[in-house]
């Protein structure tokens, strides 16, 4: 049996019932597409995700990789895999038909990704750098460089990464010293990066690296970043190979979890014949990579989520097949199965409530970024621009950790069994972790957000999140079954709102004691942010209720809204009262006092 367990039911309630993903249809540029064809989109992304993806996980665990004389070998297994990735669009459902696409909305990508990356994070990995690698270079090179590279991406011939790291220059990407030599039309990069997932395998016969490098004279910092394709194998103008381009593979990273994805450092120009070419504009190479980096913080938050997500219902299944003790009320006589116990009931209600709370989340902000990228322009554009600018670090940081605590839940549940390879969940815990620090740690998304995202356009992205939530909030506050937690939502949000903006204040006047309480900060808004979604999902499956509908899921979408609310957010608010807080341990601690 799949290791891989989703409830098909839970993707469509929040896509068709909570968002109306089909209204997406009625934008210009998804004319020829409608609701049924979209849920068709989903249905087949499941079965290959269980059919195909799901069946690399335990192959790729006991495989990993092997790295022999400068090149990278994966499992046979994961090749054909991923040449059927391609073949079958999902790399590039929702890109333009223009170079392989399939032109469905972008929030398609997010759904493909929550069902790949649940059946095999390792792999999806792979082609999720090669959608994103491809996207920049579709929206910034030359035709004659789209035309050469994006096809042959799209459609899962060649594979892509994003090579921004370098041993000196992690977060801080202002101290990249790879350099670019201008010659003719392309240039001679030398340098080194490392941490680069999928840098090197043999899944395709070539790598198209989309690299940051400083062209030599550029200024300093990263406002003399450039942004360069630069392949693994050259490229003749007809798209065949011409051979290697000097890029060679140094070493591969030992690492907790991801055993199946290559972790690689990579020499570029060792041998001074390293060609790369000028993607976008000269020094704005930065501003370009955040198209990629940004669609890599979601997608970092939707591995976390879907993780998340197989963990619980692997969980699920344990509890209701496992018998082991007896009824502590003496309601059944006998043994009984652990889902009669109260505290395997309480983890398993936490999990679904965090699970399906993420997702919503995360399938928001993506419905958003549809009508922010799609939308005509003008202020409702911008306004959705807002939403996502805002929720980008919350999903980001949020999911990804509460990703790795659902996992850790889900082991708990299953006692000793769940420490052991019999069962997945060990592995989802060691692949989980890595999410807290990719694309910039969940520190640095914190930051980000009660910095950067609490101040730019004057406060239009903090606006227009406060907006959304108290118009959820005014709307419900009466509701005849929800209405006292809605309030209470309602009561702790506009506490968050004030607290957010007494930080935003500090981030100039005190930056230590600001940066000191960010994380606790963005947990809150992140707290909030599921409830809020998950009372929204509560109010609709209510309705049904109301109506005489007596199955069980709509009442357990109910019954997960009430716990959270009631018994997550008094939490929350401990946690936000911490943010102001006058004592500055944190900060003058001495160092020799840790």
């Amino acid at each position: 049996m799949s290791h891989f367990k989703v409830r098909e039911r839970d993707l469509f309630f929040i896509l068709r019932n909570q968002l109306d993903y089909a209204s997406l249809c009625k934008l210009d540029r998804y004319r020829d597409i409608d609701g049924e064809t979209l849920d068709m989109l989903v249905s087949e992304a499941v079965k290959f995700a269980r059919g195909v993806v799901a069946t690399l996980q335990e192959i790729g665990e006991q495989w990993g990789v092997v790295y022999e004389e400068g090149e990278v070998r994966c499992a046979p297994q994961f090749r054909e895999a991923f040449g059927l990735y391609g073949e079958n669009g999902w790399t590039a459902a929702a890109r333009d038909p223009e170079y392989g696409g399939q032109g469905f909305p972008h929030m398609m990508r997010i759904v493909i990704n929550d069902l790949m990356y649940g059946a095999c994070q390792s792999f999806n990995m792979a082609p999720s750098l090669t959608h994103g690698a491809a996207h920049l270079i579709e929206t910034f090179a030359t035709p004659e460089l789209k035309e050469l590279f994006v096809p042959k991406m799209f459609g899962g011939m060649w594979a892509g990464t994003m090579a921004l790291t370098e041993p000196n220059a992690g977060s801080n990407l202002g101290a990249i010293m790879t350099t670019a030599y201008p010659e003719g039309d392309h240039f001679r990069i030398k340098g080194n990066k490392i941490f680069i997932s999928w840098g090197d395998h043999d899944l395709t016969e070539n790598i198209v690296h989309l690299l940051l490098a400083r062209i030599k004279g550029a200024p300093d910092g990263v406002r003399g970043l450039s942004l360069f394709i630069v392949p693994k194998m050259r490229v003749n103008p007809d798209g065949s190979l011409a051979g290697p381009n000097d890029v060679i593979c140094t070493g591969i990273e030992r690492k907790l979890g991801l055993h199946a994805s290559p972790t690689c450092s990579l020499s570029f120009g060792d041998n001074d014949g390293c060609i790369g070419y000028l993607c976008g504009q000269e020094n704005k190479g930065l501003s370009h990579m955040f198209q990629m980096m940004n669609a890599a913080r979601i997608n970092t938050g939707v591995s976390g989520m879907t993780l998340a997500s197989t963990a619980y219902h692997n969980a699920l299944a344990y509890a209701k097949e496992r018998i082991q003790g007896r009824d502590i009320a003496g309601r059944k006589p006998g043994y009984v199965l652990i889902l009669d116990h109260p505290d395997v009931r309480r983890m398993l209600l936490w999990m679904k409530a965090m699970v399906d709370g993420m997702r919503s989340m995360i399938y928001t902000g993506a419905y958003w970024s549809d009508l922010a990228l799609e939308m005509p322009e003008g202020e409702e554009r911008q306004y959705y621009r807002d939403l996502t600018d805002f929720m980008t670090p919350i999903i980001k940081a949020y999911c990804s950790d509460m990703g790795f605590r659902v996992c850790e839940t889900a082991i708990q549940c299953l006692g000793g069994y769940g420490y052991c390879k019999e069962y997945p969940l060990e592995q989802y815990l060691r692949d989980a972790k890595i999410m807290s620090l990719y694309e910039g740690t969940n520190g640095i998304q914190s930051m980000d957000l009660m910095g950067r995202k609490m101040l730019i356009r004057g406060g239009a992205p903090f606006n227009a999140y406060t907006k959304e939530l108290k118009d959820f909030c005014h709307q419900y506050a009466q509701h005849h079954s929800l209405g006292e937690y809605v309030r209470m939502v309602s009561e702790i949000s506009d506490q968050v709102e004030q607290v957010a903006i007494e930080m935003s204040g500090k981030a100039r006047s005190d930056p230590l004691q600001w940066a000191s309480y960010t994380y606790p900060m963005l947990l809150c808004f992140g707290d909030i942010t599921a409830a809020w979604r998950l009372l929204d999902m509560a109010v609709i499956a209510n309705r049904y209720l109301d109506e005489g509908n007596t199955d069980p899921y709509y009442v357990g979408k109910v019954m997960q809204a009430t716990y959270f609310v009631s018994v997550c957010l008094p939490m929350t608010m401990a946690r936000l009262k911490t943010c102001t807080r006058d004592a500055r341990e944190v900060v003058e601690i001495p160092d020799e006092a840790f």
